[in-house]
């Protein structure tokens, strides 16, 4: 299930929007501005975290 990043290409806003489908035209609307000239990208999916978040010292879960 992917999370999609978009970037708005009038006012420059990058959010992320999350489908259990293919995204279509009609989603890629800018929340801020409500344009629809707006690129899309594939996020990191339902568990991101961002950068820094988690301790790189040992494993994450998984077998001890």
């Amino acid at each position: 299930m992917p999370t999609y990043a978009l970037t708005c290409a009038e006012c420059g806003n990058r959010f992320e929007m999350f489908l259990l489908r293919i995204i279509r035209d009609a989603d890629k609307v800018c929340p801020k501005c409500g344009s629809s000239s707006v690129s899309t990208g594939v996020g990191g999916g339902v568990l991101s975290t961002k950068a820094g978040s988690v301790s790189s010292c040992g494993p994450i879960g998984g077998y001890s």
